[in-house]
């Protein structure tokens, strides 16, 4: 069996990324701010109940991942559970934010809670099993940052044009523009319907060249969960999934304050920060085209260790030399100012630098989770592509929740009350920064501890697929 793909799959399976991105995009950047402060929930019951919608769909990542593993079907493992996706998840990205019944805080949070879990729910179908079916179409070392790469670059592209979108047409002049949001919710369901068909329509041509199933799934609940305890105890795996943990409380806590400090610390309007994700998915473009170039004289690991380092030391500098300013009297940054300003364009180049260096190392880490399943599959004689990549998610959404929760109370002690003035909120705007300072630094740090203790080399892959009695061809495509 080959363990190279065909270059014109390599794109179908990056068209796939576009559909995730927009809805992550959603989750981190609109939608707290669009039902805490344009329909006016109090940030407490917006973080309990995406919070709450997490931990349900926590559970049944994992689930169906381990299912999606041992399933028999004339589609292969993966594409049912694909196809059945294909329909609810545009339709609850749009009902999650155009419907509005009342503007009570009950039932602001009852709808908050189920749309949002539905769509969670609805996603699982789609994403866990795109995820696993990416480690299944290569197995080749140096190809696998190729295909992470393209969908880095397809995922970057989506969420980019869609955020163009939102901040320069949909909201315009005022992050308060609830016909806005609509529009957003009409055309990201579009575009999910059409990418994702896209995606699985490309990719089905595949399915005959896909792994099997190795063995029956156990019928026994208690040889079930031994299987999965085998399968993930894989130490590489073991570095990663804590490393993952420890993200995601920064992201459940910081993540998605952008448009907070946007309006009450940088005082931009959407329009003013537009461009950020254009520039942004330039950079990307060229370090997807390079990612593999580069990564060929590096291992992979050492490079994302690094990568990370520059990533850390250079994020949460805006934000010190700001509160510099503010607190100690010092007058490093320009003062604020619209679009083309001086401090305008500081924060846009230092955009570019960190997400352009942020995205080669997730490049990496991607390619490095791939390389996992053949290391397991020499032990263990299964191929856990899908748990491998939805089991992580159990704890890391129930922590992610967790983080929203922080946030709320973050949010609500530092002063972003629905009631507060705006002088209040510029007050309130300060002291999150500070907060957002310490945990950027922080738990990013202890993120790339547990990277560094990754132990799969390119040696030790390549000695794997040879016991596995996988053949390579001569040349890689797109290389």
């Amino acid at each position: 069996m080959s363990t190279l793909a065909r270059p014109s799959t390599l794109v179908f399976y990056g068209v796939g990324a576009i559909s995730p991105t927009i809805k992550n995009n959603l989750f981190v950047f609109f939608l707290f701010y669009y039902y805490n402060q344009v329909l006016g929930l109090e940030a407490y019951l917006v973080s309990l109940a995406l919070a709450l919608s997490l931990v349900v769909d926590a559970i049944t990542d994992p689930l169906l991942g381990y299912v999606s593993d041992h399933t028999h079907s004339r589609l292969g493992r993966r594409h049912p559970y694909i196809y059945f996706s294909l329909v609810p998840s545009p339709i609850c990205y749009y009902l999650l934010m155009s419907l509005e019944y009342t503007s009570t805080q009950a039932s602001l949070f009852a709808q908050l809670f189920l749309m949002a879990t539905l769509l969670r729910l609805a996603w699982t179908f789609f994403n866990v099993p795109r995820q696993a079916l990416g480690a299944e179409l290569t197995k080749d070392y140096h190809q696998r940052n190729t295909l992470s790469a393209i969908s880095t670059f397809f995922g970057w592209f989506g969420g980019a044009v869609m955020w163009y979108m939102t901040t320069a047409v949909f909201l315009g002049e005022s992050y308060d523009n609830k016909q806005g949001y609509r529009d957003l919710a009409f055309w990201g369901a579009a575009v999910i319907l059409v990418t994702g068909t896209i995606f699985a329509l490309g990719t089905h041509r595949e399915i005959p060249n896909l792994e099997p199933p190795r063995q029956k799934r156990p019928i026994q609940m208690r040889a079930i969960l031994q299987e999965i305890k085998e399968t993930l105890s894989h130490r590489s795996w073991l570095m990663l999934f804590v490393a993952g943990v420890i993200t995601s409380i920064h992201a459940g806590v910081v993540v998605g304050l952008g448009i907070y400090f946007n309006s009450y610390f940088w005082e931009w309007k959407p329009s003013d920060v537009a461009i950020f994700a254009i520039t942004n998915l330039v950079g990307s473009l060229i370090i997807s085209s390079l990612a593999s170039r580069l990564a060929r004289n590096w291992d992979k690991k050492q490079l994302a260790v690094g990568l990370y380092i520059i990533v850390i030391t250079l994020g949460q500098i805006p934000l010190i030399l700001r509160l510099s300013d503010l607190w100690l009297g010092t007058s490093i940054l320009p003062e604020n100012g619209p679009i083309y300003s001086a401090l305008w364009w500081v924060l846009i180049s230092h955009s570019f630098i960190t997400s352009t260096i942020g995205t080669l190392a997730g490049i990496l880490v991607g390619s490095m989770t791939a390389d996992i399943v053949e290391d397991s599959q020499a032990t263990t004689g299964r191929r856990s592509e899908g748990l491998f990549f939805a089991g992580p998610h159990l704890i890391e959404k129930c922590v992610t929740g967790l983080g929203y929760i922080v946030k709320g109370i973050i949010l609500t002690a530092v002063g972003f009350s629905v009631a507060a003035t705006g002088l209040e909120k510029v007050d309130a705007i300060e002291r999150m920064a500070a907060v957002v300072i310490v945990l950027g630094i922080v738990l990013p740090a202890l993120s790339l501890y547990m990277v560094s203790k990754y132990e799969i080399t390119e040696s030790s892959h390549e000695s794997k697929l040879q016991d596995l009695g996988y053949k390579e061809q001569e040349t890689e495509p797109f290389s």
